[in-house]
């Protein structure tokens, strides 16, 4: 998943013109940017089903984690934050941190924008895979309100690119 996330991160990076030091910083965020899911016990994250309301709180701090570790580790310092930011939502409503648009980063958002991208066209414990289209209605539906749209619209050119290598 982080691999995926990352490569979709650097993709979307590149089509909105980011400079490579910046699509360097954008990858390793993508590759971490779950880390903290190790605090997340894997009955947890196996669950065919639905969450109870207390695993779902236990997941949704899987992002905080990942800032905990990270800027620790001082190379990683600087990531730390838009590699935790993945679950936050233009509007405020997002976890941990319920951040507004004006909070993230375009690294940040264009990571959200990634992990959803991802989230959505892999095979889940709980759902299989989305076709693309379904993808594509499901993020343009948060366009604008959880999701960047500059970032959401990157994510439909790669999706409709033919070039995919996720279906």
């Amino acid at each position: 998943h982080s691999e995926r996330v990352a490569d979709f991160a650097v993709r979307i990076g590149r089509l909105l013109g980011l400079d490579e030091p910046t699509i360097v910083r954008l990858r390793r965020a993508g590759l971490l940017h779950d880390i903290g899911k190790l605090s997340v016990p894997n009955r947890i994250l196996d669950k065919p089903g639905t969450l109870t309301p207390r695993e779902w709180e236990v997941a949704k701090l899987h992002p905080y984690y990942t800032y905990q570790i990270l800027e620790r580790v001082p190379v990683f310092g600087e990531l730390a934050f838009d590699a935790s930011a993945h679950h936050e939502r233009l509007d405020g409503r997002g976890y941990y941190r319920n951040l507004p648009a004006t909070s993230l980063s375009p690294s940040a958002r264009i990571l959200c924008a990634a992990d959803h991208l991802d989230a959505l066209s892999a095979d889940r414990p709980y759902r299989g895979k989305l076709p693309p289209e379904k993808v594509v209605e499901i993020m343009r539906g948060e366009r604008g309100t959880g999701l960047w749209p500059e970032a959401v619209d990157a994510a439909q050119r790669i999706l409709e690119s033919g070039n995919r290598g996720i279906w």
